[in-house]
């Protein structure tokens, strides 16, 4: 229990809780002071969610660049088709939400017809000059590939001390601001009377897990006719690490219930188990990008009654799936990472609100998108188990 309200879900919770009360204590106040709180939560909102887009761009550097230099090695060769293997899971996780999105979100006749309350302008507007998302995901991969080609031990070092400070950074700056952002959002769409809106995001959140559970019968599928093993056997003995992560929330933190769980089947060795899941949990983020599409094909209905051009939508799956690669270590994960990416192409503007709805449910339910992240790892660590054996690799494979 101690754990939980300690929690970033807890605190967001409690910060759209706090919001709304605020918001429709704003509304119920003389027509002479409504403004003094509305301007308050507009400053907090644009101030906070500066420093976050601020913030963004250091977190994919920090993520992807050394994430693309611990490729190298004497397994270059093993470690490309790893990396291949789970980016073509998370890209194909990501199509199947999309299809299921688009079939399904007009169907529940999400967001028409808002009646919203006009805000008046913020009166104090700041802005920090940042890096776009597309450059820092480009300068991410050119760093990390040219550490690679001229093989410096000491600028990999440098990276992963960077990745380090970011991550502290991500810690005790972004971290303890989201509720600030997430916060002062909500008492907005209280006062702007989008509330209603919400009631959409219990059946999205249903939809999401079931693609996520969809999707881990389909990759033990695909890897039973890869591995010629019985994938069953393997998915059998996972409920105990799917359960694990939708508590931490974490692919790394239930990484020694995985390796626990995968230890009690005959069909991986422990050799390949023991390399291929420290991997997988740090670059395989199938259910997460499930949760990430879904989301924001569903905050796009809501808020403009339509759905996003659907070549935005592929475009932005493709480099999501990407910069999800970099992104397990950081709390919020691909959805703290692909605002840029949603502003810049799906939306082509920047939007707040639609920011903090999709982080706040997005958190919600990263539980479960976890949890789909780690039982599919064994079903990856089935392909790499016969990869292994085709291409007989070096001795070194141990390693990592």
């Amino acid at each position: 229990m101690k754990q939980f309200l300690s929690s970033t879900i807890f605190r967001l919770l409690l910060a759209i809780i706090i919001g709304i009360i605020l918001g429709f204590l704003t509304k119920a106040l003389p027509e002479s002071l409504v403004n003094i709180p509305i301007q308050v939560f507009l400053i907090t909102k644009q101030a906070t969610s500066q420093i976050i887009l601020f913030i963004v761009p250091l977190i994919i550097i920090g993520c992807v660049a050394p994430s693309i230099t611990s490729f190298s090695g004497n397994v270059t060769k093993l470690l490309f088709f790893t990396i291949g293997i789970a980016y073509i899971s998370t890209i194909c996780a990501a199509f199947l939400s999309m299809a299921v999105g688009y079939a399904s979100i007009p169907m529940f006749n999400f967001g028409e017809g808002q009646t919203i309350s006009k805000l008046p302008e913020n009166l104090l507007k700041l802005t920090f000059p940042t890096m776009d998302t597309m450059s820092a995901l480009l300068l991410s991969i050119l760093i990390g590939l040219g550490t690679i080609w001229i093989k410096s031990e000491r600028f990999k070092t440098i990276l992963e001390d960077f990745k380090t400070m970011v991550l502290e950074i991500v810690k005790n700056v972004l971290v303890p601001i989201l509720p600030l952002f997430i916060g002062s959002n909500f008492a907005l769409l209280a006062i702007e009377d989008k509330l209603s809106m919400l009631q959409v995001y219990l059946p999205a959140v249903l939809i999401i897990i079931s693609i996520q559970l969809v999707w881990i019968v389909v990759m033990y599928v695909v890897a039973t006719l890869y591995s010629k093993k019985n994938g069953w056997k393997v998915a059998k003995v996972y409920p105990p690490a799917y359960f694990t992560a939708i508590g931490t929330m974490s692919s790394a933190a239930t990484l020694p219930v995985s390796l626990e769980c995968i230890s009690k089947t005959d069909e991986i060795e422990p050799k390949t188990s023991d390399f291929a899941l420290p991997l997988f949990c740090n670059i395989h983020l199938c259910g997460s990008v499930v949760a990430e599409i879904f989301l924001v094909l569903t905050t796009y209905y809501t808020f403009y009654g339509t759905m996003p051009d659907m070549l935005s939508m592929i475009i932005f799956a493709v480099l999501a799936s990407v910069i999800a690669i970099g992104s397990p270590g950081v709390p919020g994960g691909i959805n703290m990472s692909c605002i840029g990416l949603v502003y810049s192409i799906v939306l082509g503007h920047e939007d707040q609100s639609f920011f903090a709805i999709t982080t706040a449910i997005f958190a919600i339910q990263d539980g479960f998108g976890t949890a789909c992240n780690v039982t599919t790892d064994g079903a990856l660590t089935m392909m790499t188990e016969k990869f292994l054996k085709k291409s007989a690799p070096p001795q070194s494979v141990n390693e990592g």
